[in-house]
């Protein structure tokens, strides 16, 4: 050591200290220590304390309870976050169904901007064209006509209060009114109610009616007419009536038609008349001789209107005193009455009924 008093004092030589197993910070080794003095890890290792001091640069771990209560937050908020989301969805939903029950008008500028095909047609404005699969959720109301190019398929009824159709086919079809003023081909036809039909109708094949039948106007039938059960006619015309098993009249036969030509005999002389009344199928024939006239041989020839397709069968009846012995000559064209006897003045006659 020197002893100029102006040389600057050396420090103090630094006490080394034995290492206790507490491990100084980086701040507490940087920071000198005097001579003789001892760190605080020595002198608390010197009072007996036993427990070591943590260091400052150790994780921290959380307890099981705290990670629960955080995963259940973090839940919480996600749930929140998914109700207010489904809320809004909603609520925009229910604002376009209010929207799109509103009338919408579509400009030609909107329509153009919106690439809708625009044609005009005649006076009309606009032409709308949507594309395939589109669906209208609520009612759609068309204020002027509907053209439909391809097929029109409804999946429930259709309603209206009156339609016109080119050609109809329906499997099935409930109509309370129907007017045909054209052709109708029907397969299967049932008419609940009155069926009016006010033109000509032609049945070509068979037709089947089950209950009452009232026909008020005329019913032609060009073909053949089958009835199995009673046929009940106030007035009953055909030109020709066949009948394959027994024929019951319950009221009078009145016979009609032209009258036929009655002539008189040759075998009447004299002042004599020879006339009649009735038709084809029967009649009468009055015979009168005058003073000093007789009849013997052919009396009366009548002549059919329209004659028989076969020989017919000749009923005669004499009255007035008869005709003596008198027969009776025929053929498809008429008949003639002739007798063996001879007649004096008077008045005599017959009537006839002709079948074949």
């Amino acid at each position: 050591m020197s002893d100029d008093p102006n040389q600057a004092t050396p420090p103090q030589p630094e006490e080394l200290q034995a290492q206790t197993g507490a491990t100084e910070t980086p701040a507490d080794a940087d920071v000198p220590k005097a001579v003789g003095a001892t760190s605080a890890s020595g002198d608390a290792a010197k009072d007996g304390d036993k427990s070591p001091l943590r260091p400052r640069s150790a994780t921290y771990r959380p307890s099981h309870k705290a990670t629960f209560v955080g995963i259940g937050v973090v839940v919480g908020i996600l749930a929140i976050n998914a109700g207010a989301i489904t809320y809004f969805i909603n609520t925009q939903d229910s604002a376009n169904q209010a929207v799109n029950r509103e009338d919408v008008t579509l400009s030609a500028e909107t329509l153009g901007g919106l690439g809708v095909s625009r044609n005009p047609v005649g006076t009309k404005g606009t032409q709308l064209t949507i594309g395939p699969d589109t669906q209208f959720n609520g009612e759609v109301v068309v204020g002027g006509d509907v053209r439909v190019q391809g097929g029109l398929k409804l999946s429930k009824s259709f309603t209206a209060p009156e339609g016109s159709f080119t050609t109809l086919k329906a499997g099935k079809a409930s109509l309370s009114s129907l007017n045909v003023n054209g052709d109708a081909t029907v397969n299967n036809l049932i008419s609940r109610k009155d069926l009016t039909i006010a033109g000509s109708s032609r049945l070509q094949g068979p037709v089947t009616i089950t209950a009452l039948t009232s026909i008020t106007n005329n019913l032609n039938v060009s073909g053949n007419l089958a009835i199995g059960g009673v046929l009940s006619a106030k007035n009953f015309q055909a030109n020709t009536l066949t009948s394959t098993a027994t024929l019951k009249i319950g009221g009078h036969i009145i016979t009609g038609g032209s009258g036929p030509g009655i002539s008189k005999g040759g075998g009447v002389s004299g002042v004599a008349t020879v006339n009649g009344n009735g038709n084809d199928a029967s009649g009468t024939v009055n015979i009168t001789l005058g003073v000093g006239a007789s009849a013997s041989g052919t009396l009366a020839s009548v002549e059919f209107s329209n004659a028989y397709s076969g020989t017919p069968r000749v009923l005669v009846t004499p009255f007035n005193g008869g005709l003596g012995n008198f027969y009776v000559t025929r053929n498809t064209t008429g008949f003639t009455v002739h007798t063996t006897s001879t007649l004096g003045a008077g008045s005599y006659g017959f009537d006839y009924f002709v079948v074949q």
